[in-house]
């Protein structure tokens, strides 16, 4: 039974991507790396292939136990969906990963969709957990910003603790297309599966989360996949009272410039809407770099 369930499963995949195949417009993304070194950025226009594109949703939770993450959630999720539904119409895979939610997806088909995936050896040999160990550019570098204390910037600070039960409602979850999961071989196999090659990330927090979950930048990475950060739909856990003692942006920016140098290049959801990149309120224009477009 389960061979015949595995063999659906894998039939299924081969339909979708055979039907996907009908879509021919490519993307265009202007992709920013940074010199490990110097620091010097360098941004290049790479034609990406749809068919081989996902996209991951991380942890977009309905609630966090910090009132300002949870605002700044609400803030970024309209505009995140906006790229979302883009993308999704371009071809590209979405992959809602909501962690510690999934019962609440349960009877969702785009749940089931990854129930029946054969987990590939490549994938499931680094066992679908987090990733503290860091890549190698990453190895001595000394960390951006101080998040010890959890990064809640709240005064007085939230109690932690789990606050969230679903992914945010106002991200729309296609049944028919999209993938829910938060374990990495099932979303890393059903990738390869699907000929996936291109993955970009997207959600919160780009210092713990996205960067370390068994389906975060640095597993994409170590999976071998074309891997980039969306910057402008990304947030971090930074208190602006602990080092570098900067506001709450610029610690994130300067999270952003770490990723670009040591774990991987990054884009802006310009590249999909043909707008201006999105900024939380207070960072309009980008306080930081200037950049209000790209």
């Amino acid at each position: 039974m389960t061979t015949l369930r595995h063999f659906a499963a894998l039939s299924a995949i081969a339909v979708f991507y055979a039907a996907s195949m009908l879509y021919a417009e490519t993307v265009n993304l202007h992709v920013r790396s940074r010199d490990p070194e110097t620091g010097g950025a360098k941004t290049v226009v790479e034609e990406w292939n749809p068919q081989e594109t996902a996209i991951i949703v991380c942890d977009m939770w309905d609630k966090h136990w910090c009132k300002a993450a949870t605002s700044r959630v609400g803030e970024m999720a309209p505009a995140m969906n906006k790229v979302l539904k883009i993308a999704r119409e371009k071809g590209v895979l979405i992959i809602h990963a909501p962690s510690e939610t999934l019962e609440y997806y349960k009877d969702n088909p785009a749940f089931k969709r990854g129930l029946d995936i054969e987990p590939s050896p490549e994938i499931a040999k680094f066992g679908g957990k987090w990733c503290n160990d860091p890549l190698p550019l990453e190895k001595g570098k000394k960390q951006p910003i101080d998040d010890k204390d959890g990064g809640c910037d709240c005064e007085p600070k939230c109690r932690g603790g789990k606050a969230w039960s679903s992914q945010i409602a106002v991200l729309e979850i296609d049944p028919d297309k999209d993938l829910i999961s938060d374990n990495g071989t099932v979303i890393g196999s059903y990738m390869k599966q699907r000929g996936i090659k291109n993955v970009i990330l997207m959600g919160v927090h780009l210092n713990m989360c996205v960067r370390g979950r068994s389906f975060g930048m640095r597993r994409n990475v170590m999976f071998g996949n074309n891997t980039v950060l969306m910057r402008d739909m990304t947030d971090t856990m930074y208190n602006s009272r602990s080092f570098p003692h900067v506001s709450h942006f610029e610690g994130t920016e300067l999270m952003i410039q770490y990723t670009e140098k040591y774990i991987c290049p990054s884009i802006t959801s310009t590249d999909f809407t043909g707008e201006p990149r999105f900024n939380f309120k207070g960072n309009e224009g980008n306080v930081v770099t200037g950049e209000n477009k790209r």
